[in-house]
């Protein structure tokens, strides 16, 4: 039997693999429209009210030049507009269109998909266990 301090090292090799897996799949998944970044800046904006830049950078902890980055890809794409804050005219605002919601949600389900064939071999219970270890992980 292992010891824990090869068990956590072997955890750890396993978890990175299984995320880095996971994450490279769900890119060839939304690359079909978009980029990683692009898609959570959509989701964001799809959740949320219209967002100043800096509030953008500061929430997804990216840099100011990243959110100026993506916007303009975004904007150029016609899924986000910038228009001014109706409070403060000095202040830009980040607001998703209608065309970007409607492409946010086809990739969000086909993102969601993805998931449920990927956890489609595990019974509810070894999903519930699953989902309390990575709680108990994350606290």
């Amino acid at each position: 039997m292992c010891n824990r301090r090869e068990l956590s090292n072997q955890l750890e090799r396993e978890f990175r693999q299984i995320f880095r897996g996971m994450k490279r799949e769900v890119h060839q998944i939304l690359r079909e429209e978009m980029n990683g970044s692009e898609f959570v800046f959509l989701k964001y904006l799809a959740t949320h009210d219209p967002q100043s830049p800096s509030d953008l950078s500061a929430v997804l902890d990216v840099s100011a030049s990243h959110v100026t980055q993506v916007t303009d890809s975004l904007v150029k794409k016609g899924w986000v507009r910038r228009c001014r804050s109706p409070v403060d005219k000095r202040v830009i605002e980040l607001e998703i269109t209608s065309e970007g919601s409607e492409v946010y949600s086809r990739m969000e389900v086909k993102r969601m998909e993805y998931f449920h064939q990927k956890f489609s071999s595990f019974t509810t219970q070894e999903m519930e266990t699953l989902l309390r270890l990575f709680q108990k992980l994350s606290n």
